[in-house]
């Protein structure tokens, strides 16, 4: 065998003080990305549910007055009666009556949104339904401000920066809520309210 096909068959590999140095920097790379990549997790999460609630909102808004009927938003119990448990996820139908009951013989879901991720919170600030009537206004009475609010608070250390809200003012539009002061928290309508999660 010739020498030259001797050094062509020696094989390389990695020595151990490479292969050391190589985990150190993949493990330091791991522990400064995985918490930014959690957080956008949990802000993609919130993010989808605030944006699919104002999207419900404004169909519903805009089904009553195409239609000129009554709409309601809300949690629907096992008697298809409307309750206050907005994590369990929520259904939009057409309401003849206005009675905040599913009557599935003379009233039609319009869609149906499922249930939170466990632990996150979904509450509004009136109770147990949203409803609107044929023309686009809310029939729900707000005690808070004359506006209605929805506020998703997610299952994590500091829920307050994460914090979402959905304002419906007294046209029946909503508006999600915004960081006014730019403190890397979200407000209901000053820099002075910011949305508490309890």
């Amino acid at each position: 065998m010739s020498p030259f096909s001797l050094r062509n068959s020696i094989q390389r590999g990695f020595t151990l003080l490479e292969l050391m140095l190589t985990l150190a920097i993949a493990g330091i790379a791991l522990t400064l990305g995985i918490p930014s990549l959690l957080e956008t997790i949990v802000e993609n999460r919130i993010n989808t549910v605030v944006m699919n609630l104002n999207k419900d909102i404004v169909s519903a808004r805009s089904y009553a007055v195409n239609y000129e009927t009554t709409i309601t938003i809300c949690p629907l119990n096992s008697s298809n009666q409307c309750n206050n448990q907005w994590h369990n996820g929520y259904t939009v139908f057409i309401d003849n009556n206005a009675d905040a009951v599913f009557d599935s013989a003379t009233e039609r879901k319009l869609f149906v949104r499922a249930k939170v991720s466990t632990g996150d919170s979904l509450t509004f600030s009136d109770g147990s339904a949203l409803q609107y009537q044929f023309d686009g206004t809310p029939i729900t009475s707000f005690s808070n401000n004359q506006q209605g609010i929805f506020k998703y608070c997610p299952s994590v250390d500091n829920p307050e920066l994460y914090s979402r809200a959905v304002i419906i003012g007294l046209s029946g539009r909503p508006r999600a809520s915004s960081d006014i002061d730019h403190d890397g928290k979200d407000e209901i309508n000053s820099s002075n309210d910011h949305i508490t999660c309890i």
